[in-house]
This record gives structure tokens, C-alpha cells and sequence, in this order.
């Protein structure tokens, strides 16, 4: 099988941190557990927690909100496999938009935006949420034309489980549980993106 696409989750695979929401409210100093918890119940949607979370946010500077963070260490190594490759690389995040610096090594980068006004946080785009991520990837494969069974998907944690599964191959990158890594075909446990760069570039070859 020639793999034509790569779909990579963001948060926990090129980033160091599992979310970026998180890292955002220990930034900021604000507090999302309550948020958390309301979404967790089912009394609020995924973009109603997104948007409560980013009110705490409200006014924050954008400087602050989009400054330099530390990616995965190897990211570089691993663009220049997909590129050398051939193959068109997919990233999906339920995260949060100020990780887009990193897009410049995908085709397609689609998260969730900070809304700015007056250079402050405002609002919020929703468009991937914990549950469909297989959904917005598939539309993405269908507008290239490429199977689900000529794609490869890498992810960490649950909400990528229905893609590590209809993937014609499936790596889990340090899986957050058995159950992820059960999910996949290869599982890599690694500080570094370099063994995941190495696997992908036999793999694709």
C-alpha cells in the first residue's frame, strides 16, 4: 500500500504539552477546571465550554497569548520526512489557534482560533472538537481524493481513537492509555520526534 497522507494530531505529538488549553490557563493564571467539569457532565457543549474558557481570557494580550513556545524536539526531522515523502500532511487539533506557527509544515492546519479585538482575546472559532475529529480529517481526504486506507494517522489520545482506527495505518506517539495503544498498529514512546520521523520515512518509502 502507498500512503498518500499523513493526519498528525498537535497537542501531545509536535507539542510538548497534552493541551493547549491547559498551558494557556497556567500562563494566564486562570483557572478552567469548573468548565471542565460542566462539559465532562454533559450540562455544556464543546463550544460552550471553549468559549467559557476563553472568557476568562477576555482582554488578554495577543503578544502574550501567541508568544514563542518550545515545539517537540525533532519537529524539523519530521517535516522533512513528509516533504521528502511526498505525501500531503494533515494537521488536526481540538487545541487552541496560537500553535499555528507550526503550520508551515502541513498542508492543512485546522484548529480552534483565538477571535482578537483591538489586539486582546475576545472570542472563539470552534471547528474541531474532542468528538470529531475523524470527521473534519475525512473531509479534508475527500477534498484530495485520498482514501482512509491510503492514510496514515498519528495521535496520543482519545478524542484521536476513531482516526487511529479507520487509518490504513495508525501510530500512537505516547499514547495517554492502553486503550489508545491498542488502537494502533505501532506505538512509539519517546522524548523526541526522531523515531517517529525515522518509522514514517521507512514506512512511506
Amino acid at each position: 500500500m502507498r500512503y498518500r497522507a499523513v493526519i498528525l494530531d498537535v497537542d501531545g505529538v509536535v507539542t510538548p504539552f497534552r493541551s493547549a488549553w491547559q498551558r494557556l490557563h497556567a500562563i494566564l493564571g486562570t483557572d478552567g477546571s469548573l468548565n471542565r467539569a460542566l462539559y465532562k457532565l454533559g450540562v455544556i457543549n464543546y463550544y460552550e465550554w471553549a468559549l467559557y474558557d476563553v472568557l476568562l481570557w477576555h482582554g488578554a494580550p495577543r503578544g502574550i497569548v501567541e508568544a514563542y513556545f518550545q515545539t517537540t524536539r525533532g519537529l524539523e526531522d519530521l517535516c522533512a520526512v513528509l516533504r521528502e515523502a511526498g505525501v500531503y500532511a494533515i494537521a488536526v487539533s481540538a487545541g487552541v489557534g496560537y500553535t499555528r506557527r507550526l503550520s508551515h509544515c502541513f498542508h492543512f492546519y485546522v484548529v480552534n482560533d483565538l477571535v482578537y479585538r483591538d489586539g486582546a482575546v475576545y472570542s472563539v472559532s470552534v471547528v474541531v472538537s474532542d468528538k470529531n475529529k475523524e470527521e473534519v480529517a475525512g473531509k479534508i481526504l475527500e477534498h484530495l481524493g485520498v482514501g482512509w486506507e491510503e492514510s496514515v494517522a498519528v495521535g496520543d489520545g482519545e478524542a484521536d481513537l476513531p482516526m487511529l482506527r479507520k487509518a490504513g495505518y495508525s501510530i500512537a506517539f505516547n499514547p495517554t492509555s492502553e486503550e489508545v495503544a491498542r488502537a494502533a498498529k505501532a506505538v512509539i514512546r519517546a522524548e523526541s520526534l526522531h523515531p517517529l520521523a525515522k518509522y514514517l520515512r521507512a514506512l512511506l518509502r
